[in-house]
């Protein structure tokens, strides 16, 4: 076990599985281990009681002799695999109908216990650690069948029995699928805050590197002016360009899953892609999670409104994005200084068969069940107050 190992209960490869697998499961097939022997043990015992008034005493010593055999060989060889698995449970079934040899039929009839005992017990636990729920629970359905066939006419001791192995191959089972599934989620994490780390450490050495390279550029540029000017324009365009995508890799724009299972998105992300040399966006410095549908459909409502910047505010205009995150609820404010507009004129606009606010950004507020404000005067540019609850 590594360091990893000891903090967090997770074996770097188990020599069992041959993958990493967590400490829960390494003890489970560590007990199993001495757990064979001593069943095997315990149903020699019972053998060697009452050997004297069996049919074929030597049937049963020689099954004991073979589970006790196999018991001792799985202490030397620790790989479990399906295989290993199916002949145990033969050998386990293989006992169980020895009875039928070694006892007298009135004793078989009459509910005598079969000669493995507790032993098959171990098949049930190392088909749950080795498959979980399903291992388990098909490993107890075959000596359950194994065991009415032999007796023939089940008594309530036989029915006692196959219940416990059903609880048995099914807790087991379920405290090993939950293991796993904990130990996926705990790599997925951890190869997730190394690939961030990575991304954090690139995103340091363009920022100190072509980020501060085109911001001269721009900047000498428009000291030059003529050409220059334009090559610094260029410059400045691909630098936000660089910065959004260097953002939008660091803060992580797939998509991630909930606590109740829903994927969401980060706003900060989406919306921060709309920034450009006439839009400029402030953020929240935290995420903002919102349910996928929901973001991406606010997101175009934003959109809408910047398009109308582009469109009517004028070709001079420059448009400002803030996004707020007020726990509940979420504000995005979408203001330009551009030309303007008289109220009325804006409230018309739908009857006139120009639907962006009524539809495209008012509309789409509506069916998240959100306010969508929309302010503006001529000479006074327009301001987009639109608020969405989480």
């Amino acid at each position: 076990m590594n360091r990893r190992g000891a903090l967090f209960g997770v074996t770097y490869r188990s020599v069992r599985t041959g993958r990493s697998e967590p400490v829960i499961i390494e003890a489970f097939s560590r007990g199993l281990d001495y757990f064979r022997p001593a069943a095997a043990l315990y149903a020699g015992f019972l053998v060697w009681e009452r050997y004297e008034t069996m049919a074929r005493p030597w049937v049963a010593f020689t099954t004991i002799a073979v589970l006790m055999g196999f018991s001792l060989l799985l202490l030397v060889f620790r790989r479990r695999t399906t295989w290993l698995l199916a002949v145990e449970l033969g050998l386990a079934v293989g006992g169980i109908f020895a009875t039928l040899l070694a006892d007298h039929p009135e004793d078989v009839a009459g509910g005598t216990l079969t000669l493995p005992t507790m032993w098959a017990a171990g098949g049930v636990a190392g088909a749950a650690v080795l498959h979980g729920r399903l291992g388990g629970l098909v490993a107890a359905g075959i000596i359950a069948a194994a065991d009415i066939l032999e007796i023939g006419t089940p008594n309530g001791g036989t029915w006692h029995n196959i219940i416990l192995l059903f609880l048995l191959g099914g807790l087991i089972g379920l405290a090993v699928d939950l293991a796993r599934g904990g130990l996926y989620r705990y790599e997925q994490v951890v190869a997730e805050r190394e690939r961030l780390r990575e991304r954090e450490r690139l995103a340091r050495v363009v920022h100190d590197g072509v980020l501060q390279t085109l911001a001269f550029i721009h900047r000498r540029g428009g000291e030059i002016g003529g050409e220059g000017a334009e090559l610094g324009a260029l410059a400045a365009e691909q630098e936000r360009t660089l910065r959004r995508l260097v953002a939008q890799d660091v803060v992580g724009s797939r998509l991630a899953e909930s606590v109740e299972g829903e994927l969401r998105r980060d706003l900060r992300v989406l919306l921060g892609a709309h920034e450009g040399e006439r839009v400029s966006v402030s953020l929240p410095g935290g995420p903002v999670p919102l349910e996928q549908n929901r973001a991406e459909e606010l997101d175009a409502a934003v959109a809408a409104a910047l398009d109308n910047v582009t469109r009517h505010a004028g070709e001079d205009a420059k448009a400002w994005l803030l996004l707020e995150d007020h726990g509940e609820t979420v504000t995005v404010t979408v203001r330009d200084n551009g030309v303007g507009d008289e109220p009325t004129h804006l409230l018309s606009a739908a009857s006139r068969g120009r639907l962006g606010v009524s539809q495209s950004i008012m509309g789409r507020v509506r069916d998240l069940g959100g306010t969508a404000d929309v302010i503006t005067r001529p000479g006074a540019g327009c301001r987009v107050v639109i608020t969405v609850p989480r």
